[in-house]
């Protein structure tokens, strides 16, 4: 959560701009009421405005309005604040009976500020007004008529804006029927002396308009339906035709809501203008959309679309009709759909689950909107969601299996109908076959464990797809796997005897239930394993030994390999071959001496012979004996003892291969024993850091070296070791049971660095386990009370401490009960005591809204308590799951602080402030 890192920012104005409201007033003996408006005026700088202002009220309920202190004497104060209440005489507002009246500030050189107000409630609302100057150059045009005293205007009145409605456009002209008749919002007659500001407004200068200007980021907020009183969903400004506003009023200040002839407004349009929904550009008879917004009752109101027209000079102009009086926003818009186009999809194509590329492609600019993966199955209905009203979309799907690309029909995003989408063009899609046809041998010949080569083909390419070899004994079946979807294969199997070919009838790769008969009747009887094999006696002059030799057999003609072992070949052992069959004809042993070059091969033999034949080891090197003693390195480290491990790596000194891998504890003193080594070998020791990539590596040394040699790790890090089990402490607390969270630190007694940051629950016997310390250092909890300035610090203990450690918070003020429903929010500083003296003010005033809205919300006021380190109320306007905007500052208006999108999860909302500024020394 975003925190306050400057909190005297939250001041600013108090010692500044932000004076006392109600100047001059004696507040000392009366009773202050609640604020119901507050209007904040501005210049167009954002200066104050000068001082001596007017305020006139009028309306039907003006005589209900008071100031604060319950007096008529309104003024606004310095800083350009007014500040109204309600009087306590007459019923309160309500939706049904609603207070409406009229707040005007008047001041020379300024355009009157008339502010028309309909409050349906008690909640309080802050209103801001940008005062416009007068002069030449003012954007707001001022012109006067008369009307009758039944409200009838005296004569055809034509008001023209003193700007162009847009850049390159014409001004805008409002025309008023001689004998419309002119009421006020209670249905009463305006009449007199009337006087008119006409101006055109651009929506993005929020300070440019003599009355509210609400369009944030181009979006009309839910306007009510027309005809209707049910809003509808937010209106994106994607095109703005024309805005202005239109107020009348008489001399009394009697403001004309309505007319009983329509007021006529025109002005020119660009020829360029583009309608989204047509898809071109405007022409005489398109229709625009209306938007008016009524100031008093803060809504918006979808009216009668505007038309486009010719002009008596042959240019487009738009003319709309106005039933009432309000800001006006003429201009195309777009929404999110409700509902979005579907597609149906037409298809050959077996079902399965392969996924297939879809995107959604805006017509206008072919732009990718969305992209996403679907199955495309046969009658399977995508539908696309999240699309906006001035879109018309394509949907494009992507052969997952080849090129072909199919796109449906130009659709409108919001419309919701469904359209065939047809996908004959794709492939079908290859999959493995989880099982495949089996093949029943039909054989004459005797059993045998001769393996035969096998090969599947493609029925109609021939191509090879799998090759194995197996035995093919009469009634065995071989069963296929792991082959390709959609094709036909054969099974074909030679004879290696008689060279004979068998051939299967083709069938389906996937096709599990199938079994045909492969008859090999005219295959020859394969040959037999071999009864007998030959022995090879060792002879050797050696002295025995546990060194391997590699031995290979090979065929006698073409030298090719046949058998490959390892064995030893100590003089009298018996080496006897296996495995040959009868045509395996003439073999020799063949055997290598690791030591030297020199080879030994017997004489050619058949393979099925009975025979034991000496092979003598001529020019073969003894082979230096194993050592009798393990070779040894002491560590050498300053590292604590743990039971952390290193890798090791005992490597030829000679080749650098590695010869052994380990993982073995690198303790200062311990000894890594090596076995398996030989006299002739010269090997080292690695051992390499799990921490820094550090390695270390011996010297040098024999293999049968008796002397323990030294490994130094001290360049070794420190190993970062974790606390097997978490720390645990143990609450001792006389706070009532409850589910409050607490912020709660551990620190490093040492460097008083924050570990770890967290909130936790205050019931006595409660147990805070606090996982994940690194070990060797000494810690503390930190407790922080949210209702007093104590805090709760533990003895410093052991990171890795077994039990429970206590921390007690017996010292901790009992907070107040927070109502189902209820929400409590804490401004808490960091502090055992504040500084009173300090404080610039001991009330802070928030607002809050719905994340996504725009109407804020005011929040009852937050007042200091003396002996607290924290601001706090208790409100039910928020609730616990959803997400809030929030602002607070030293006086309405003065928001200084704000807190944009945060999620609400707990009924205790706490706000840490970091600075110590306010904090008793």
């Amino acid at each position: 959560m975003k925190r306050i890192l400057l909190f005297i920012g939250l001041w600013l104005g108090v010692v500044s701009a932000c004076k006392n409201p109600l100047d001059g007033l004696e507040l000392r003996f009366k009773k202050p009421y609640p604020v119901a408006l507050d209007v904040q005026y501005y210049t167009v700088e954002g200066k104050a405005p000068p001082e001596n202002m007017e305020v006139v009220l009028a309306g039907p309920d003006a005589n209900r309005l008071i100031t604060t202190v319950n007096t008529k004497k309104f003024r606004i104060s310095s800083d350009g604040a007014l500040f109204l209440s309600i009087d306590s005489l007459g019923p309160r507002p309500t939706a049904q009976n609603p207070l409406k009246f009229t707040v005007v500030a008047k001041v020379p050189g300024f355009v009157d500020a008339v502010l028309p107000v309909e409050m349906g409630n008690e909640n309080q609302r802050s209103v801001a007004l940008i005062l416009q100057p007068t002069g030449t150059t003012s954007a707001v045009k001022v012109a006067q008529s008369t009307a009758s005293r039944s409200g009838s205007v005296d004569r055809d009145w034509s008001v023209e804006t003193p700007t162009p409605i847009i850049a390159n456009q014409s001004v805008a002209q409002a025309s008023i029927a001689k004998g419309t008749q002119l009421k006020d919002v209670a249905a009463k007659e305006v009449g007199g002396t009337l006087t008119a500001r006409f101006q055109a407004v651009d929506i993005n200068k929020s300070n440019n308009t003599f009355l509210i200007n609400p369009i944030v980021n181009q979006t009309i907020t839910k306007p009510i339906l027309r005809g209707g009183t049910a809003e509808g969903t937010n209106q994106q400004l994607t095109q703005v035709v024309g805005a202005f506003l239109l107020q009348i009023h008489n001399e009394q200040y009697q403001l004309v809501k309505t007319a009983s002839q329509p007021i006529r407004v025109r002005f020119s349009v660009s020829p360029q203008l583009y309608h989204p929904l047509e898809r071109r550009v405007i022409q005489a008879g398109d229709e625009i959309p209306l938007f008016s917004y009524d100031a008093a009752t803060e809504k918006w109101q979808t009216e009668t679309p505007g038309k486009v027209q010719k002009a008596s000079n042959g240019d487009l102009e738009y003319v709309a009709e106005l039933s009432h009086l309000s800001l006006w926003v003429a201009g195309f818009t777009k929404q999110k759909c409700d509902t979005g186009p579907s597609f149906k999809i037409k298809s050959s194509l077996p079902t399965t689950n392969l996924q297939y590329q879809c995107e959604v492609i805006n017509e206008a600019t072919g732009a990718r909107l969305q992209v996403f993966k679907s199955t495309v199955n046969n009658g399977e209905i995508i539908k696309i969601n999240g699309l906006e009203s001035d879109q018309f979309v394509r949907l494009r799907i992507t052969d997952a299996l080849g090129t072909a690309v199919v796109n449906s029909q130009l659709v409108k995003g919001c419309s919701g109908e469904v359209q065939e989408m047809d996908l004959s063009s794709f492939k079908k899609q290859i999959q493995k076959c989880p099982n495949g046809p089996g093949f029943k041998i039909k054989s004459p010949l005797p059993n045998s464990d001769y393996r035969y080569s096998f090969v599947v083909i493609n029925a109609e390419t021939n191509a090879q797809l799998q090759s194995f070899q197996t035995t093919a004994n009469n009634n065995e079946v071989v069963r296929l796997s792991g082959l390709d979807s959609d094709q036909k294969v054969r099974l074909r199997i030679t004879d290696i005897v008689s060279s004979a070919v068998v051939t299967s009838e083709p069938v389906d790769a996937c096709a599990s239930n199938a079994e045909l008969v492969v008859d090999i009747s005219s295959f020859k009887v394969p040959p037999q394993r071999c009864a007998n094999s030959p022995v090879f006696r060792i002879s050797s002059t050696l002295p025995n030994s546990d060194r391997s030799y590699t031995f290979e057999v090979i065929r006698a003609d073409t030298k090719a390999r046949i058998q490959v072992f390892q064995s030893s070949a100590n003089n009298g052992d018996m080496i006897r071959l296996g495995g040959f069959y009868e045509n395996t004809g003439m073999i020799q042993l063949r055997v290598f001496d690791f030591l030297s070059s020199a080879q030994v091969v017997s004489s050619p033999l058949d393979a099925c012979t009975n025979v034991t034949t000496p092979l003598v080891l001529e020019n073969f090197k003894i082979p230096p004996p194993k050592c009798t003693s393990p070779l040894g390195f002491r560590v050498k480290s300053n590292l604590p003892n743990s039971g952390v491990t290193y890798q090791c790596q005992v490597i030829n000194a000679a080749t650098n291969g590695v010869m052994q891998t380990f993982a073995t504890t690198v303790n200062n003193g311990e000894i890594i024993r090596i076995n398996g080594l030989y006299s002739e070998q010269t090997v080292r020791l690695k051992i390499m850091d799990n921490q820094s990539g550090a390695v270390a590596l011996s010297v040098a040394v024999g293999g049968c070296t008796a002397t323990v040699q030294e490994i130094d790790v001290t360049s070794f890090k420190k190993p970062i070791l974790k606390c097997a089990n978490p720390l645990v402490f143990s609450v001792k607390s006389t706070l009532p049971t409850s589910d409050r969270a607490y912020n709660c630190e551990v620190i490093n007694d040492v460097t008083k660095a924050k570990i770890q940051s967290f909130q936790s629950t205050l019931n006595n016997g409660n147990l805070i386990k606090i996982s994940g310390l690194d070990a060797d250092q000494k810690v503390r909890l930190r407790i922080y009370d949210s209702q007093s300035s104590a805090i709760a610090l533990s003895a410093a203990v052991d990171a890795c401490a077994p039990g429970n450690q206590a921390i007690d918070v017996t010292t901790f003020k009992i907070p107040p009960n927070i109502k189902p429903g209820e929400v409590r929010i804490t401004l808490q500083f960091p502090c055992k005591a504040l500084d009173e003296d300090k404080l610039p003010t001991r009330e802070l005033f928030g607002r809050f809204r719905e994340t996504g809205t725009l109407q804020w919300k005011n929040l009852p006021s937050m007042k200091y308590i003396s002996g607290q380190t924290a601001f706090s109320i208790v409100t039910d306007l928020l609730e616990v799951g959803k997400t809030y905007d929030f602002q607070v500052g030293p006086a309405p208006g003065y928001f200084s602080f704000s807190e944009s999108a945060y999620k609400l999860r707990k009924v205790d909302w706490v706000i840490e402030i970091e600075t110590t500024e306010y904090c008793k020394l």
